[in-house]
């Protein structure tokens, strides 16, 4: 919402082009416009240089954007590898579950042979006894003399034989089931070994998977940080640039407003001139005629002096322009002191309104291009409670802007001005206002 105009004391300055003084012709406002028009090319090429540093920094952001890329298909290849291992590992593991139960038919087979030996071994062991109680030799001779008859003895030696094959057959079942039992064993142990070998790469190789993955999300991480910071340096670099084209727009605006100022100048001048002129030849006929001359009428009237600054705002200084709390304060701060109600900040000389808005660190502040004595120059109210007047708003010295406030990064109602001998440039915006100055050079508290 506007205010009206609200001018403060009897005396105060109008503003820039509202104090006069002589000029024989126009020279001065022709200088006075080269300056403007050369502080605005300076911008313009601030603006130029800013906007190459944006389309480097959109650049940067895009090849982070394809590391980015780069990296999350090195996590899905990952991922499909960890995947794959698990599934190898599961698969590894039902395949030594079924050669531990493989292992298990073959320990009850094993036993089953195991019986069979033993019973063998007591068959051998007792035919052993027998040769050793005969002297060592089975009398098979005696057997086969022994045959009471023909078919007797026919029968005799079908049984000797049937024996001594019988004993060839155990001793080679025997020696077949004992090799047997030890390759099932021996097959068995080396096919679990190779599993559980098998089981522990593939378990080593997730590991590494995991800790490869690990590694690139952390990379990730880094570059989604380093992403994060280019577009808050980008978004920095954007108001910049909008501060700038604010501040080339207000420039142009004051170029304007000088230019239409000089030319109602100029018409007064021509009229007073001409005035003057008629009324110079007025006197010289009197003269000739014998009468009193009318009087000559004032000088005609001066050009625009630029001013200078008024006191924004009534109070008392709290903190100065310089050091405080191991960092720099670019301004000064006048208190509000306990009053009660709104106290009234004042623009503290006519100008362009190049930034009304609300920030985190300042609050509500107003930025105003001015042109005074000679040479731009940019105020800054900050920490307001209200703000009356918008971007590109041309305002007078001494109109109504805002109230103190307590907004942004302050600590009690107050009202931080600042004085800039020339733009809020970039430079300045990042935090170097080397063009700063110590108001108190030009208001008083």
């Amino acid at each position: 919402m506007k205010r009206k105009l609200l001018m403060v004391g009897m005396g105060v300055s109008i503003g820039l082009g509202s104090l006069l003084t002589a000029m024989p012709n126009t020279a001065l406002a022709i200088q006075t416009n080269e300056k403007l028009e050369n502080e605005k090319k300076e911008v313009q090429e601030k603006k130029s240089e800013l906007e190459s540093e944006i389309s480097q920094k959109e650049n940067a952001i895009g090849e982070i954007k394809q590391q980015k890329v780069g990296v999350e298909q090195e996590i899905k290849r990952l991922d499909f590898a960890v995947n794959d291992t698990r599934s190898k590992i599961e698969s590894t593991k039902a395949q030594i579950q079924e050669t531990k139960e493989e292992i298990e038919r073959l320990e009850a087979e094993m036993k089953v042979l195991e019986e069979r030996i033993q019973k063998r071994d007591e068959l051998i062991k007792e035919r052993m006894r027998s040769l050793q109680q005969s002297g060592g030799v089975v009398s098979y001779v005696d057997v086969l003399l022994g045959a009471k008859s023909f078919n007797d003895f026919i029968n005799r030696i079908s049984a000797v034989s049937a024996f001594v094959q019988a004993d060839r057959e155990i001793m080679k079942e025997h020696e077949a089931d004992i090799k047997l039992l030890e390759a099932n064993k021996a097959e068995v142990h080396s096919l679990l070994a190779q599993q559980e070998d098998q089981l522990k790469e593939l378990d080593r190789l997730e590991v590494q998977l995991q800790a490869q993955i690990k590694e690139q999300n952390k990379v990730m991480a880094q570059l989604e940080a380093e992403e994060q910071k280019m577009h808050e340096e980008l978004h920095s670099l954007e108001d910049v640039g909008e501060l700038l084209a604010a501040q080339e727009k207000a420039i142009q605006m004051e170029i304007n407003a000088w230019n239409q100022r000089q030319a109602e100048l100029e018409e007064q001048r021509r009229k007073a001139e001409e005035e003057r002129i008629r009324s110079e030849e007025e006197r010289k006929k009197a003269e000739a005629e014998g009468k009193t001359p009318p009087p000559l009428p004032d000088a005609p009237p001066p050009v625009v002096n630029n001013g200078s600054f008024m006191n924004p705002t009534t109070g008392r200084l709290t903190s100065g322009f310089g050091m405080r709390w191991g960092k720099m304060h670019f301004g000064i701060d006048i208190g509000k002191g306990g009053r009660v109600g709104n106290v009234l900040i004042y623009a503290a000389a006519s100008g362009t309104i190049t930034r009304s808005r609300l920030e985190s660190s300042y609050g509500n502040v107003i930025m105003i291009t001015h042109y005074i004595n000679g040479r731009q120059m940019t105020t800054v109210y900050a920490h307001l409670d209200q703000r009356f007047v918008n971007q590109y708003d041309r305002v007078e010295q001494g109109q109504l802007i805002g109230f103190m406030g307590n907004t942004g990064d302050s600590t009690g109602p107050h009202l931080h001005f600042e004085i800039y001998d020339g733009p809020y440039s970039p430079t300045q915006y990042s935090g170097g206002h080397s063009n700063a100055v110590n108001p108190l050079q030009y208001v008083s508290f």
